[in-house]
């Protein structure tokens, strides 16, 4: 029997952004179309991932 990859299901692709507040360390998740996940901590690495993220289009197809 072979392992076949794990296929998510359910969760749509997006950006969410969390702790904006003050004292709050800011956390970005993109879950790109092609269901690449990317994670971000820190006020600048979110800042990074919010400029280079894009909804609609996989910027992964290039460099897979």
């Amino acid at each position: 029997m072979s392992e076949q990859p794990a296929l998510i299901t359910g969760i749509p692709a997006g950006l969410t952004v969390r702790g904006l507040d003050r004292e709050q360390t800011p956390t970005a998740d993109w879950l790109c179309s092609c269901r690449r996940h990317e994670r971000a901590t820190g006020r600048q690495a979110v800042q990074q991932l919010l400029a280079r993220a894009r909804t609609g289009a996989c910027p992964h197809g290039a460099a897979a």
